[in-house]
């Protein structure tokens, strides 16, 4: 029998019971390369487990084979709050984090033709296990870490963002994701090009840089030195392997810079490669530098994606009718996940951030170390940024917090 992976045998018998939401299916697709290898159920035992950690969760399928009646028992079990907390075990709905594992599980031909029926039971922990004298009480369920429950809000924010990324190279265009710092957008590139199967190539803006540094130099000594552009181009033609190009800050880009860039955005036409004495016949993208020389590569195999921070740098019309918008702001839900009035301050830094009064916002990159819904530090340690980057702007975020009554 061919190689066929644990998702796909539950899903010949119709997921064996469980309920496989789209959603979180295209997350878990999302997320199941950055698993790394493929991982082996053991065929010659009639018990079979493979486990392991996915975002600080520990996730498990258990495999008890019954020979007499030629079927698989499958035993589910995660330690996110999705799963464990939230009903996903008792509605027999499997998280993510689950999924993303059976993809990247390979099924060996000794269980393929059995039956995989689904069990789920609550999995108990240390804190789970009822005392003598409240043995017939209901076990309280273990409350995850709250940096746990940030991380796995944010992560979900991360992945709808790459799934509307992809939705956009899917369709061989450019997405040009504006929003704030912190906002998850580096974050949410790398996940598609893992998703990708693909080398992603970054470089961050800066006006210092020119055409030729972008592209690539040739020294009087004959060396050629590539900059990520030639990197990036230059291995989908010499190697054939898909490549996303991600060019960050693109509006901080010097004007020269962003000109030559932008030839690239826009395929060239097979019906016009030739003409510029490229020997390929069919579409490319294509730019060059004048210490350099031309560049190119098909354009089937050049994934591009730009960012950018649109307050206090307007954006050339001619980049956005080259690409296609996608609009990256903070996620309420997260701030919510704290407690009043440090969730009403998070959500003034970002409207401050978002209307140019701030600087930057309360990014996810420090939600994510509170310790707890009350966690002032956060805000304090925002503060202070604010005080060595716009004293003026430190000034008028705490006279945000005064009148809405957080300080």
């Amino acid at each position: 029998m061919t190689t066929m992976s644990l998702f796909a045998w539950l899903a010949q018998q119709n997921y064996a019971g469980l309920l496989v939401e789209d959603k979180r299916q295209k997350r878990a697709e999302s997320l199941a390369p950055t698993i790394g290898a493929h991982l082996r159920l053991t065929g010659g035992k009639l018990n079979s487990t493979i486990s392991m950690t996915i975002h600080s969760y520990t996730v498990e399928w258990k495999v008890a084979v019954n020979p007499p009646t030629n079927t698989a028992s499958v035993t589910p079990a995660c330690t996110c709050a999705d799963w464990f907390q939230s009903g996903g075990w008792t509605e027999k709905r499997p998280c993510k984090h689950l999924l993303a594992l059976s993809m990247m599980t390979d099924v060996p031909p000794s269980l393929q033709a059995m039956k995989p029926e689904a069990h789920v039971t609550k999995q108990p922990t240390d804190d789970d296990a009822p005392g003598p004298a409240a043995s017939t009480t209901t076990a309280a369920t273990p409350q995850p870490l709250f940096a746990d429950k940030i991380a796995s809000a944010i992560d979900e924010t991360i992945s709808r963002i790459a799934g509307q990324v992809k939705d956009v190279l899917d369709q061989g265009l450019v997405p040009l994701l504006v929003g704030p710092t912190g906002s998850g957008k580096t974050s949410a590139i790398r996940r598609v090009a893992q998703s990708l199967d693909c080398r992603l190539v970054e470089n961050a803006g800066s006006d210092s840089y020119t055409d030729s540094d972008l592209v690539g130099v040739m020294m009087p000594s004959g060396l050629r030195m590539p900059g990520p552009v030639a990197q990036a181009l230059g291995q989908a033609r010499e190697l054939g392997e898909p490549v996303l190009l991600f060019l960050d800050e693109f509006t901080r880009y010097h004007l020269r810079a962003q000109e030559s860039l932008m030839r690239l955005l826009l395929p060239i036409g097979p019906e016009v490669v030739r003409s510029l004495g490229i020997e390929f016949d069919g579409a490319v993208r294509a730019t060059s530098a004048p210490f350099w020389g031309d560049e190119w590569a098909p354009a089937e195999t050049v994934h591009i994606a730009l960012a950018c921070n649109p307050w206090g740098t307007p954006l050339d019309p001619a980049l956005v009718r080259r690409t296609v918008p996608v609009m990256v702001e903070f996620e309420p839900q997260v701030a919510d996940l704290f407690d009043g009035k440090l969730a009403m301050a998070i959500k003034l830094s970002w409207t401050g951030t978002q209307d140019g009064t701030l600087p930057l916002p309360l990014e996810y990159g420090e939600l994510v170390r509170a310790s707890s819904p009350d966690d002032a530090r956060i805000l304090e340690r925002y503060r202070s940024r604010l005080t060595v980057l716009d004293p003026a702007a430190r000034t008028a975020f705490d006279a945000l917090l005064q009148g809405s009554g957080v300080i």
